[in-house]
């Protein structure tokens, strides 16, 4: 039994060092994009994604048995790191502007846009990343410059967490800070309607303190269904399956329509806040009830595929273009 508590402790250790470590990753490919925007030069970010080991268990043992407690000792630690080049994507900065025009914040759906889960290169995920790079690098004819700063397995209060310790550095100044967050809230942390919303809210709050000249976007949570059909919820007729009355529907569903309604009722209240509703693109009605896209959408039924990304992709530049360029928002 002690062993068996021994061996549970050293994997939540392991995983908050590869948690910290991933964190530490995106911090240093944050602060050097604010440096490339703000300097106005042109060139590619390569933060290291592959080759930072090197030297680094000792560090990242540094900063963990510490816990963090000596901010000094982790800005040293961090230092230790080697950077070299990786194909991670980061726009150019190939114009005049000094400033990015959308930094996207998330978990796992946002960090695969990156191309890695937990800040490691995912083969998987190779084809989502070059979607992005094609809609959100202008040099790669997208019309915007994006960069995504995701990490898998975050809730509204590890955000919150990378938020306030170093990923939005004070010279990283984009037009529109782009948010998707939630899910892990419900699937991860059982976390109630109240709490979830409660959360991003908090995000919401910590960025217009830091960055109150940005427009800040909150992205609907995206549907999760239980069932290998996509229903996310049936209006048919109940089914009777021996003595029992069972309902073909999804537990998520209506929470997450419940936290998605205050959000946008937020957001319409707010200066620079606003609210999009990604449901558009992987939710469709039919005469049964309403489901997931049919076909090759979402993965597993909780992250978008690479078609699945590039569908919103495309509506998230519609938006910036409206936000952005001023146009008449329908």
């Amino acid at each position: 039994f002690l062993g068996g508590e021994e061996e549970e402790e050293e994997e939540v250790d392991d995983s908050a060092k590869h948690w910290m470590k991933a964190h530490t990753k995106n911090k240093k490919r944050a602060e050097r994009i604010a440096e490339l925007f703000s300097s106005g030069k042109q060139g590619t970010l390569s933060p290291d994604i592959e080759d930072w080991d090197d030297d680094w268990d000792h560090v990242m043992d540094d900063l963990y048995n510490s816990e963090y407690e000596n901010d000094k000792e982790e800005e040293e630690g961090e230092d230790d790191a080697t950077t070299t080049t990786t194909t991670t994507n980061v726009p150019s900065s190939s114009s005049s502007s000094n400033t990015i025009d959308v930094v996207f914040l998330g978990d796992s759906i946002t960090e695969q846009r990156q191309g890695t889960q937990f800040g490691e290169i995912v083969d998987d995920y190779i084809g989502i990343k070059k979607v992005f790079e094609k809609q959100f690098t202008k040099e790669k004819g997208g019309m915007f410059d994006g960069v995504a700063l995701g990490l898998a397995g975050d809730t509204s209060p590890n955000l919150l967490w990378r938020i306030m310790n170093g990923e939005i550095p004070p010279n990283l100044n984009p037009a529109v800070f782009w948010i998707t967050i939630g899910t892990n809230d419900f699937l991860k942390t059982q976390c109630s309607e109240e709490v979830v919303l409660l959360g991003i809210l908090r995000i919401v709050e910590e960025i217009q303190y830091q960055k109150p000249s940005s427009i800040i976007v909150i992205n609907s949570i995206l549907p999760i269904s239980t069932r290998s059909n996509g229903v996310l919820d049936d209006r048919g007729p109940f089914r009777k399956v021996k003595t029992t009355v069972v309902h073909d529907s999804n537990i998520w569903w209506p929470a997450i329509v419940s936290v998605n309604n205050e959000l946008e009722k937020f957001a319409s209240e707010q200066h620079n806040v606003k609210y999009f509703d990604a449901n558009k693109v992987f939710v469709e009605e039919r005469s049964d009830g309403t489901y997931i896209v049919e076909g090759t959408m979402m993965r597993a039924n909780v992250h978008p595929s690479k078609e699945g990304h590039k569908a919103w992709g495309k509506a998230i530049t519609e938006r910036l273009d409206i936000i952005l360029n001023k146009k008449h928002e329908i």
